[in-house]
C-alpha cells in the first residue's frame, strides 16, 4: 500500500504530466511528427503498415531532473515516434 505522501507525489507528477499535453507547443509537435510518420514505426520496422495514430516519447520527459531538461524532453521531435494504439500500449506494458 503506499503512502499518503507516495500518493502525492504521484498525483503531482500526473498533474505536471498533463499540463504539457494540453501545452500548445505539443500539439503542434505531435501534428508535426505525424505529419512526416504517418505510418507507425515499429510496425514499419517489422515488414508492416499501418497507420500512425499516436505519439511516443522515447525518452520519458517526466524522468528529467530539471524543468528546462523536461520541455527539451517533451517538446524534441527528434524524441518521439510515430505509433499505432497497439504498438503504443505495448511500449507502456513492456
Amino acid at each position: 500500500m503506499k503512502s499518503r505522501e507516495a500518493r502525492r507525489v504521484e498525483t503531482s507528477a500526473k498533474k505536471l504530466a498533463q499540463t504539457y499535453y494540453q501545452d500548445k507547443r505539443w500539439k503542434i509537435v505531435r501534428e508535426e511528427k505525424l505529419r512526416l510518420n504517418p505510418v507507425c514505426e515499429q510496425c514499419e520496422a517489422a515488414g508492416r503498415t499501418r497507420s500512425a495514430e499516436e505519439v511516443h516519447h522515447m525518452i520519458p520527459f517526466m524522468s528529467a531532473k530539471s524543468a528546462m531538461y523536461r520541455d527539451r524532453l517533451a517538446f524534441d521531435i527528434d524524441n518521439l515516434e510515430s505509433l499505432c494504439i497497439e504498438c503504443h500500449k505495448q511500449q507502456h506494458h513492456s
